[in-house]
């Protein structure tokens, strides 16, 4: 199982996007979470492109003013997504590996770049695991000043 956590701060650069394309090719990712992307909404083909062309399952949460956003991608034809569940913060997959039947979660967040939205992050965070008997993978943003 391969994939990436990418702080991205802005995906509308092109050689930012380019870089995440070619990367996702030569690596050949099974999960890919992008994170501060400051975007709503990608193309189909935009999408296409970042995940080498696969066709991938994605979910995302949108950017809060000038920051933030979250997308997470997965490949179904290597994992099999049981629920989604979103927050303001992250993006949580249940999923089932195909070849291993292996169940897991996998759990993008981006934490409150400012201290007045910390506690509300933190919340969240926690709400988001504490009832879980699976494994988690957790990745993406965590900033404290």
């Amino acid at each position: 199982m391969k994939g990436i956590f990418w702080n991205s701060r802005g995906l509308r650069d092109l050689t930012k996007f380019r870089l995440l394309s070619d990367t996702s090719k030569e690596q050949n990712f099974d999960f890919i979470a992008l994170l501060e992307t400051c975007r709503t909404t990608f193309t189909d083909t935009e999408l296409n492109n970042l995940c080498g062309g696969k066709q991938f399952l994605w979910s995302w949460v949108n950017p809060k003013g000038h920051s933030g956003g979250i997308f997470l991608g997965i490949n179904p034809s290597v994992i099999d997504i049981g629920y989604i569940s979103q927050g303001d913060y992250h993006i949580k997959f249940h999923m089932r590996n195909k070849s291993d039947d292996f169940q897991w979660n996998l759990i993008a967040v981006y934490g409150a770049a400012q201290a007045e939205h910390k506690q509300s992050f933190l919340t969240e965070l926690v709400q988001c695991c504490q009832n879980e008997s699976l494994p988690l993978v957790v990745g993406g943003g965590f900033q404290y000043n």
